[in-house]
């Protein structure tokens, strides 16, 4: 007796294999899989029966042993549907061969491998990048409650994306979460889970590349960086986030977690050297950034720093020796939502229409620098960034007198002659001085 279950052009049954016959007159049970014509069997028990009996397993109302020796049949069968489900491009044997194998180790699904990732980020205490792999892992659930590694095909990362856009998210971020799913893929390959010819992302006509988001360009303009600078603050808090987010400007476009975690030892003579949080435990190259030591940058630290006992004590009182990571992402958050907040009680009063946050210190910075000439390679080396690549998706668009002066030579038949561009000196960030 059979039991079938079909899917275009593949089909299940758990058979009595006949053709093999054991010394006490039994045969084995397999499961069956036709595809294509082409038929393979896979054993699925280690007890062999009689006709008889294999008749009585599958009878309309088996009984006792008989009972239970279906419900695992019909449980194993159904494993092997569910693999065949979720395939969502041609059907492959090795594939079903890897997977069906596989299910019995609970540790081989993606919701472990996302589990395993996460724990690991706990425990070492990289709470932010943990959260990061928390939300692609609950977005892509949102999405398909069956997500499963086979279904990881170029078309369905292609399907997630257009998903995300459609919810109103940016490509940034969509880019963000699938880099995390490549992660995991990458770490199942290793674990021989999956096949490397199934790998989906890459450049090829028939893979998925991860869209690279074009930030929304957040820069003040020298004369809006004026107002700032000259903004009398009309109270402790103003003063406090105008102060982080001019250090923020004149440091690299530090962000407010690197400033968090300066201490007095990342002062070397006149400069700041340090390595940026977000990159100082994914690479193996570490680019150090060297700061010039503004006397404007000094006067913050006198103002709002602590006072030096020991070079591996914080420059500011964000952070307590001591406290647990948790604490410091904590700390974090409130700096830099008070900073947003009172930098945006400001911004009206300088008839600053958008929002702006701590952010735009360090699109501002990254603007400046390509304004007055400087070339992309030295403000990626400025911002610390990986690529060239990383760079351009900070830099701000040409001024809109720029605009007009370059389109009024478009009737202008004289020859316009090329620009020398010039290193530029920092001096160029306090232009308006």
């Amino acid at each position: 007796m059979e039991l079938t279950r079909k899917k275009p052009e593949v089909t299940t049954a758990v058979v009595l294999e006949t053709r093999v016959t054991k010394k006490d007159d039994t045969h084995p049970v397999k499961l069956r899989i036709t595809y294509d014509r082409i038929q393979k069997y896979y054993t699925i028990s280690k007890k062999s029966f009689t006709p008889t009996e294999f008749k009585k397993i599958f009878a309309p109302k088996p009984r006792g042993t008989y009972k239970d020796l279906k419900r695992d049949f019909d449980s194993i069968e159904a494993k092997a549907i569910d693999v065949i489900d979720n395939f969502m491009d041609e059907f492959s044997f090795d594939e079903f061969e890897k997977v069906f194998n596989s299910k019995k180790d609970k540790g081989n699904t993606i919701q472990s491998f996302f589990d395993a990732k996460i724990e690991e980020l706990d425990e070492e205490q990289k709470l932010h990048t943990a959260i990061s792999y928390r939300a692609t892992k609950k977005s892509i659930i949102e999405l398909d409650p069956k997500f499963s590694l086979q279904r990881v095909t170029p078309k369905y990362l292609k399907s997630y994306e257009n998903w995300m856009i459609e919810k109103d998210n940016s490509y940034t971020t969509v880019g963000f979460y699938l880099r995390n799913l490549r992660h995991i893929l990458n770490r199942a390959i290793e674990k021989g889970v999956i096949s490397q010819a199934k790998y989906p992302f890459g450049s090829g006509k028939e893979k998925y590349k991860i869209p690279f988001g074009g930030n929304t360009k957040k820069a003040l303009k020298l004369s809006e960086l004026e107002k700032i600078f000259n903004y009398q603050p009309e109270s402790p808090q103003e003063a406090k986030a105008k102060s982080f987010w001019i250090f923020s400007y004149l440091c690299n476009g530090m962000n407010l977690v690197d400033i968090a975690n300066l201490k007095f030892k990342n002062i070397k003579g006149n400069k700041i050297k340090f390595i940026r949080q977000k990159t100082k435990d994914t690479t193996h190259d570490k680019k150090e950034i060297v700061i010039t030591l503004l006397t404007e940058v000094q006067d913050i630290i006198d103002q709002f720093g602590n006072k030096m006992v020991s070079p591996d004590d914080y420059i500011f009182p964000i952070f307590d020796e001591g406290i647990s990571e948790t604490e410091k992402l904590n700390r974090v958050k409130q700096l830099i939502k008070n900073t947003n907040k009172y930098i945006n009680q400001i911004a009206p009063k300088l008839g600053l229409s958008d929002r702006i946050t701590s952010y735009w210190a360090r699109h501002t910075y990254s603007t400046i620098l390509k304004n007055s000439g400087a070339s992309i390679e030295f403000i990626s080396e400025q911002l610390g960034h990986s690529s060239i690549k990383v760079t351009s998706s900070y830099l701000d668009s040409f001024e809109d007198q720029q605009r007009d002066d370059m389109a009024k030579r478009l009737i202008d038949f004289k020859a316009v002659k090329k620009p020398v561009q010039k290193k530029p000196s920092r001096k160029k960030l306090l232009d308006f001085k």
